[in-house]
């Protein structure tokens, strides 16, 4: 394909760009940490000039997600508002800007310098992502901005905490790091996730299943937001949040069921999205249960309610709407084919192997290594199938 042709149809619409960014980004953090655990499996440590668990963290949090979410938000987004999708003149240079912090980001294991140009790079980029959204809330005329503007307020939080990554690059304040992780899981993909699900999967349940009755109240997404940004504070200040995450998980749960779980498995796709969020339920589920453990003298359940949520929710319900908006808007037909299912629920066995390994320390490494493997192979295969859909042009010869 000719430069010019294939850089018109990687610009043809915001998703494009921003999910082929993410994806490479994806692919890439996970192979690095992939080939941490396996080392560390085999008695190894890979040199680092940033302490791997710190850099894991961050690259996990900011490093993919929200490139992600720009190329969502800034196709979806515009029809919510009834505005223009933004020009790509306008979100490229955000979008390469701040794919290229998150590269310099990971190559930081190698040179701390290139930890601060990255996460300077993030910051800038982040910012102006902000304003673009900001701009369309405030060109829109539509009376239903809830959701636009919970988004952009998550978006807000994100970029505190990328000021806040920031100075932890320049001052090695672990406080720094630990507060900027604190606002990306709760302040910004916590949100996001849930706000863009209570938009969208009863949306898409209605349209799929008869007779099904779409529920959506604006106080469930007020309760949870509310409740995701207890627990951010709490957590902060090192303080124990049983209550936030009993409280959480038996909303999270009761609205799997009420959004029919077990119902959507009649469509593929659909069940993609509904799987996904029972993810957030068991994850705040497990965190109750450490909770409390900690307020009975014990160690907790370490890691297993965090994995349940990043990789559980985050990344399952990401395959899951990328693989539903790259269809719909590549003029193919709604249906998961046999490589996103497959792949889909290999990164449900992958949360699951890394959640079994905080409950069984004997099987840890075995299951760390097994959980890295199939992440990566899961996340190859797929960008194999999916990623060319990107730079060709759409299948019934629309635009965009």
């Amino acid at each position: 394909m000719r430069p010019q042709l294939l850089r018109r149809q990687l610009l043809a619409a915001p998703h494009r760009l921003g999910f082929l960014a993410g994806a490479a980004l994806l692919l890439l953090c996970f192979i690095w940490w992939g080939a941490t655990l396996l080392a560390r499996w085999q008695g190894a440590v890979l040199p680092s000039a940033v302490v791997p668990m710190f850099l894991h963290g961050y690259s996990m949090t900011y490093n993919f997600f929200p490139l992600f979410m720009l190329g969502f938000i800034y196709t979806a987004g515009p029809r919510w508002l009834g505005v223009a999708s933004p020009k790509w003149q306008r979100y490229a240079p955000i979008m390469l800007g701040y794919a290229l912090g998150c590269i310099l980001v990971i190559s930081s294991a190698i040179n701390t310098y290139l930890l601060v140009l990255g996460t300077l790079l993030q910051t800038v980029a982040w910012l102006a992502a902000l304003a673009v959204w900001l701009r369309a809330i405030q060109l829109s005329q539509v009376g239903d901005k809830l959701h636009a503007k919970v988004i952009a307020t998550a978006f807000a939080l994100g970029a505190i905490g990328l000021l806040l990554a920031l100075y932890w690059s320049l001052t090695q304040d672990t406080a720094a790091w630990s507060w900027s992780i604190q606002l990306g899981l709760w302040g910004l993909l916590l949100p996001v996730f849930i706000t863009v699900s209570h938009r969208m999967i009863p949306f898409f349940s209605s349209n799929a299943l008869q007779p099904y009755t779409a529920w959506r109240p604006q106080w469930l997404l007020y309760t949870l937001l509310g409740c995701s940004f207890v627990k951010m504070i709490l957590l902060g200040l090192a303080m124990n949040t049983l209550l936030v995450d009993a409280a959480m998980a038996g909303l999270l749960l009761y609205t799997s069921w009420r959004w029919c779980l077990l119902k959507s498995f009649k469509v593929r796709l659909l069940a993609m999205l509904h799987a996904a969020f029972a993810w957030a339920g068991v994850a705040l589920l497990l965190s109750a249960i450490s909770s409390a453990m900690q307020l009975a003298g014990g160690t907790g359940l370490g890691f297993a309610p965090l994995h349940a949520l990043s990789l559980g929710f985050f990344c399952t319900m990401l395959l899951g709407f990328v693989t539903r908006v790259t269809l719909g808007h590549s003029g193919r037909p709604l249906l998961a084919g046999g490589v996103a299912w497959v792949c889909y629920w290999t990164l449900h066995g992958v949360a699951l192997a890394r959640v079994l390994g905080e409950l069984i320390p004997s099987w840890q490494n075995a299951l760390y290594a097994l959980a890295a493997v199939a992440a990566c192979v899961a996340l190859l295969l797929w960008s194999r199938e999916y990623a060319p859909l990107y730079w060709q042009a759409r299948a019934d010869g629309q635009a965009g």
